[in-house]
C-alpha cells in the first residue's frame, strides 16, 4: 500500500508489531533514514502512515485532488509519537455510495478506494458488490430462468436499492458477462479488503425475494411489499416458511463457493424505507432469520440500518443482540439513540449520512461529526456504541468531511475543530497560509457550521431544479431553507483567491476554491431566481426579460467554471459509464444508467419524485441538461406576459429525451480556473 500510494517512502518504512492491548494503537518514530511504525493491527499501521503523511510531511490523498510529491529525505520526528483509539470499529460507506460514486469503478479505482480507506483507519466496510452472482444461482436452484432473473437484477447504476429492498430490475437486465466480470471484481475487492486489515460486509439473506415468487410457489409466506416512488418492491419470504430456510441455505451456500467462508459481517434490512409489515410477528421473524444466519455462519453479526424508524423496536426486541451491530445514519439527531434507550440496548455505530445523492453542494456540519461521537460513547451504557463511521450516498465532494469525521476517531478526548482546521490546511496545501486559515474558519462558522436542523443535508444548487414559480428545495427531500449566511463564502472565496500566488500548480487549491466560488454562484443565483418570480408576479415584462436572461448568463458562467477542473466534468462519469463492460451492449446501458441516475433517476413516470435526487453542478450536465429546461420555462413566462397560451414544457420528456440519447462530453478541462473565479466575484458582487 505504501508502494503504491507513497512509493518515495516505500524503501524507508520499517513495521513492527505492539503486543496486544484492548485498544488499537501505533507508535511513531524516526531511525536515521527509516520511518518505524509499530502498530498493534494493520488498520492502526496504515493509519500511522497517514498520520506521518499528513502531519509530519504535510501532504495528503483525498478523492477531490491530491498534494503529494517525492519524500526526498525522511522528515525525522523528535519523540516519538504513541495514538490509540477508543473506537473499535470505523466503519465506512453507504449501500447508495456503490452507485453514486462507484457504480462504473474498475479494479484500479477500487486498489486506490480500498487505499484511502485503510489509510483513514477504515477496519470494517460494506462491500455488497456481486451478488447478483450469488442471487443468479440461487434462483436457478429454484426453476427460476434467465428471463426472471433478468427481471429481478438492476442494472449497474441501480444495484443499492434492489440490495436495499427497494427496486427490483431497473436499469437491467445486467448481462452475463457483465454479472461475472463483477464477480471477479469483488474476489480482487475481498482480497485486497484482507490484506489491509478491513472487514467486509457483505449481504445476507432476511428474505428479500423476487415480487413474482409467489407466482411459482403460491403456497410460500410471502408478503408483498408494495412500491416505493413508483418502483415495485422486491416481495419477503417469511421464514415461517420452508421455503425460507432452503433458500436461505442455497443464497448462503452460494456465498460461501463464491466468497468464503470467513465471512462475519452480513447486510440487508426488513421494510427499510417502508414496505408492508401488516400481520407480521417481527420479533419472531428477526429472530428466526438471524438464527438461520448463524446457522450458516455461526461468528456472524447481522448490520442493520437505523433509519427513518427502521429497525423497528419489535424487530430488534427478537434479536440475540451478540450477533448484531446498527448502523445509526442519523448519529447527528440525538432523539434517535437516547430516546431508543440505544435502539433497545443493541451495539451500535454512530455515523452521518453526507451529500445526499451525491450531489456537489458543500456542507457538513464539522462541529458535529468531529464532537457528537466522543460525547455519545461517553453517554453510552456498558459499552455498546462500538465505533464511527461514514456514511456518504457519494463521497466525490467535501473532503474536509471525510477527513475530519475520521480523525476525530484517533482521539480520546473531544478534539477542536480549529485544531483539526489547522492541520488540515498545512496537508491540504502543503503550507501555511493566513488567508487561507481565515477563509476556513469562516466556513466553519456557516455552511460547514453546526446547523438548526440536523437531517436535512446541503442546500441545493436552484441551477438544478425542475423549473417552476415555486422552487424550495431541488430534490424532493432536500432542505427547503439556507441555514448559514451565504455573505461569509463570497468573504472566504476572496480571502481564497487572494491566495493564489501562493499555490501555483496545486491540484487540491484548484480543487477547493473553483468548488467555493460554484457554491458562492449557486447561492446568488437563487437572488436572481426570487427577482425573476418577482417580475413575473408583477407582470414586468422587462424586468423579467433582464432577470431571466441573468439567470442563463450565470449558468452559462457556472458551467465555463466547472469546465476549468477535472473533478467537475460531465464527461468524466460518462466516460467511465461508456468504458464500464466488455462489450457494446453493456456500455451503452452502463451509459444509459449513468445518465438517468443524475437526470429524471426513474421509474418512466413524469411524476415520479426522484427526478434531480441525484442533481450535480457538472460542466455539460449544466450546458446540456439544466439550462434548455430553464430556457423553455422562462420563454413560457415571457409569452403569458405577452398575453399569449404558450404550451407548458414537458420537462420529463426532455429528461428522458436527454437521458437516453445525451450529446458526448469533454474530458479534458479547458480555460483559465483564476480568470473564472474573478467573474464569477464580479458576477456576484453585481448582484448581490
Amino acid at each position: 500500500m505504501v508502494h503504491r500510494q507513497i512509493p518515495s517512502l516505500s524503501n524507508h518504512v520499517i513495521f513492527k508489531l505492539l503486543p496486544p492491548e484492548p485498544k488499537e494503537t501505533f507508535e511513531l518514530s524516526t531511525e536515521g533514514d527509516n520511518v518505524v511504525v509499530r502498530a498493534n493491527s494493520l488498520s492502526a499501521a496504515s493509519v500511522a502512515v497517514n498520520y506521518y503523511l499528513n502531519q509530519v510531511c504535510h501532504q495528503s490523498i483525498s478523492h477531490c485532488g491530491d498534494n503529494r510529491k517525492p519524500i526526498d529525505r525522511v522528515v525525522s520526528i523528535a519523540k516519538p509519537i504513541r495514538i490509540s483509539t477508543p473506537f473499535r470499529y470505523r466503519y465506512s460507506l453507504n449501500y447508495c455510495t456503490y452507485n453514486y460514486s462507484y457504480a462504473f469503478y474498475k479494479w484500479k479505482d477500487f486498489e486506490r478506494e480500498l487505499d484511502w480507506m485503510a489509510l483513514h483507519g477504515i477496519n470494517l466496510m460494506l462491500a455488497p458488490l456481486g451478488m447478483e452472482k450469488v442471487w443468479q444461482e440461487t434462483l436457478r436452484a429454484f426453476d427460476f430462468g434467465d428471463n426472471d432473473i433478468a427481471r429481478f437484477i438492476p442494472g449497474s447504476g441501480y444495484t443499492a436499492w434492489w440490495l436495499m429492498g427497494n427496486l427490483e430490475g431497473w436499469g437491467g437486465p445486467m448481462s452475463q458477462q457483465m454479472i461475472d466480470d463483477r464477480y471477479k471484481l469483488q474476489i480482487k475487492i475481498l482480497r485486497r479488503m484482507r490484506q489491509l486489515g478491513i472487514e467486509p460486509v457483505v449481504q445476507g439473506f432476511p428474505g428479500i425475494v423476487p415480487s413474482f415468487l409467489h407466482d411459482k410457489y403460491p403456497k410460500a409466506c410471502v408478503v408483498s411489499q408494495g412500491k416505493w416512488n413508483g418502483f415495485q418492491r422486491p416481495s419477503i419470504l417469511l421464514p415461517q416458511s420452508q421455503l425460507f430456510y432452503c433458500m436461505a441455505k442455497a443464497y448462503y451456500d452460494n456465498m460461501k463457493r463464491y466468497y468464503g467462508t470467513d465471512l462475519r459481517y452480513f447486510g440487508g434490512d426488513l421494510f427499510h424505507e417502508g414496505g408492508n409489515a401488516k400481520g407480521v410477528d417481527l420479533s419472531s421473524t428477526a429472530s428466526k432469520v438471524q438464527k438461520c444466519m448463524l446457522s450458516h455462519f455461526p461468528d456472524a453479526k447481522w448490520v442493520l440500518q437505523g433509519w427513518n424508524g427502521n429497525p423497528s423496536p419489535a424487530l430488534l426486541a427478537g434479536l440475540d443482540k451478540k450477533h448484531v451491530l446498527l448502523i445509526n445514519l442519523a448519529g447527528e439527531i440525538d432523539a434517535s439513540w437516547k430516546q431508543s434507550d440505544e435502539f433497545g440496548q443493541t451495539p451500535w455505530i454512530w455515523g452521518s449520512v453526507n451529500h445526499f445523492g451525491g450531489k456537489t453542494d458543500m456542507g457538513g456540519q464539522l462541529p458535529v461529526l468531529v464532537e457528537q461521537p466522543h460525547r455519545a460513547l461517553a453517554a453510552s451504557q456498558h459499552g455498546r456504541l462500538k465505533g464511527l463511521g461514514i456514511l456518504p450516498e457519494g463521497i466525490h465532494t467535501n473532503p474536509v468531511v471525510y477527513d475530519l469525521a475520521l480523525q476525530t476517531a484517533w482521539s480520546d478526548t473531544v478534539p477542536s475543530v480549529d485544531h483539526l482546521l489547522r492541520q488540515y490546511i498545512w496537508y491540504r496545501y502543503g503550507t501555511w497560509n493566513d488567508d487561507l486559515y481565515r477563509a476556513w474558519q469562516l466556513l466553519a462558522s456557516s455552511v460547514y457550521g453546526e446547523f438548526e436542523v440536523k437531517g436535512e443535508g446541503t442546500y441545493e444548487s436552484v441551477f438544478c431544479a425542475r423549473p417552476s414559480l415555486h422552487v424550495s428545495s431541488v430534490s424532493t427531500w432536500g432542505p427547503k431553507k439556507m441555514q448559514y449566511q451565504p455573505e461569509k463564502l463570497l468573504q472566504a472565496l476572496v480571502l481564497f483567491r487572494k491566495a493564489a500566488v501562493h499555490f501555483k500548480g496545486s491540484e487540491t487549491y484548484e480543487y477547493d476554491l473553483v468548488d467555493l466560488a460554484r457554491q458562492v454562484m449557486a447561492n446568488n443565483a437563487r437572488n436572481v431566481y426570487n427577482q425573476v418570480v418577482h417580475a413575473y408576479n408583477e407582470k414586468d415584462s422587462l424586468a423579467l426579460n433582464r432577470y431571466s436572461s441573468t439567470f442563463l448568463h450565470l449558468i452559462d458562467l457556472q458551467d465555463s467554471l466547472l469546465s476549468t477542473n477535472k473533478f467537475f466534468l460531465l464527461g468524466k462519469w460518462l466516460q467511465a459509464a461508456r468504458q464500464y463492460g466488455e462489450n457494446e451492449q453493456d456500455q451503452r446501458q452502463a451509459l444509459v444508467n449513468a445518465r438517468t441516475l443524475i437526470s429524471y433517476w426513474g421509474p418512466d413516470d413524469a411524476t415520479t419524485r426522484l427526478h434531480d435526487y441525484a442533481n450535480k453542478e457538472w460542466a455539460g450536465l449544466l450546458k446540456q441538461y439544466y439550462a434548455p429546461r430553464w430556457r423553455a420555462f422562462f420563454a413560457m413566462l415571457a409569452g403569458q406576459l405577452r398575453g399569449r397560451k404558450p404550451q407548458t414544457p414537458d420537462f420529463f420528456s426532455m429528461e428522458r429525451t436527454w437521458a437516453m440519447n445525451g450529446g458526448d462530453e469533454v474530458m479534458q478541462p479547458k480555460g483559465d480556473y483564476l480568470l473564472m473565479v474573478d467573474s464569477v466575484i464580479a458576477a456576484v458582487t453585481v448582484n448581490q
